[in-house]
């Protein structure tokens, strides 16, 4: 095993004291716990709408809900994000820091599309994937209606958002479908195989670990034999054909060592690529906001978000 690199000292401050003595995910138990846990960053559409004064529109997309945000009326539409939310694969939905999402799509002034994927372990693979593939296929066919100009798309998402994200780039390539213009991974969770030394680095912790992500690869993929190219992107042997990439990379991430090397294989395959690693974070440390970490790094996401849309 591999010396795991120091947590920063100002994100180090924010996390229980003591060493943790279970998985941050333990089974079931540990399921129910983490959705309760992340139902408290759910906000209320009505709420957000009213503090923000975005035009917040909730749909269903067969049969799968989806918020739209959209700039207020009268403000000019500067493309679209699809936004997949993280959770592990087993927690979260499209609620979740709702209003940090739309205060960055009108910081933008971009529409935002956020699908609430069906979850494992109820909804095993290809479930949350056949989800996003109809919303972005929805909002390809006019679903967003014409007022929305979709001369830039971006797909993003956050961890297990960030799985889907790439694995909808490689469904889309494999079927000849119109993909995005870039694509926006967030501490993506890309590699079932747990075998990168990172992964041995965070074995128990009061963050997402190693025994966690055994836990939650196997919901995920539970009763799939044969693996398709699209259900887990690390092991995807050709890259070729990816939209320019933005991937944002915790140094004290049991993924660090995937997404790493998913972003030099992304390079070899000629895609336009950046790789932002952030000295000492952990596993979502960019939700602590108040830390200059944190700010850096959101800084650094908006400001490729703002030049993929831009389309220059």
């Amino acid at each position: 095993m591999s010396p795991r690199p120091p947590i920063a000292a100002e994100l180090a401050a924010h996390l229980p004291t003591g060493e943790p003595s279970r998985p941050f995910v333990d089974g079931p138990q540990g399921v129910t716990e983490l959705r309760a846990a992340m139902r408290e960053y759910e906000e209320s559409v009505a709420e957000v709408r009213e503090q923000t004064g975005a035009q917040i529109d909730e749909v269903v997309v067969g049969g799968v809900p989806v918020i739209v945000v959209r700039p207020p009326a009268g403000d000019p539409q500067r493309g679209v994000v699809l936004n997949i939310h993280g959770g592990g694969l087993i927690a979260g939905s499209h609620l979740s820091v709702l209003g940090s999402n739309v205060r960055t799509a009108l910081g933008l002034g971009c529409t935002m599309v956020i699908p609430d994927y069906r979850l494992a372990p109820e909804h095993p693979y290809p479930a949350a994937l056949d989800d996003v593939h109809a919303v972005w296929e929805w909002m390809l066919t006019g679903g967003l209606g014409a007022e929305t100009g979709l001369s830039r798309t971006v797909v993003m998402g956050g961890s297990a958002g960030g799985l889907l994200a790439a694995s909808l780039i490689l469904r889309l390539r494999e079927r000849g479908g119109d993909g995005p213009d870039a694509l926006v991974l967030v501490q993506p969770q890309l590699d079932d195989r747990n075998t990168q030394p990172s992964t041995h680095e965070i074995d128990l912790a009061h963050f997402w670990d190693r025994p966690s992500n055994l836990q939650s690869w196997a919901m995920y993929l539970a009763g799939t034999d044969a693996l398709p190219v699209e259900a887990v992107p690390a092991r995807a042997t050709d890259l070729a054909g990816f939209p320019p990439t933005f991937i944002e990379i915790g140094q004290v991430d049991l993924f660090r060592d995937e997404e790493l090397e998913f972003a030099a294989r992304l390079s070899r395959a000629g895609v336009p690529v950046e790789a932002h690693l952030w000295a000492g974070a952990f596993h979502g440390f960019d939700g602590l906001t108040e830390t200059r970490t944190a700010q850096r790094a959101i800084a650094d996401r908006l400001a490729y978000l703002r030049f993929a849309l831009s389309g220059a």
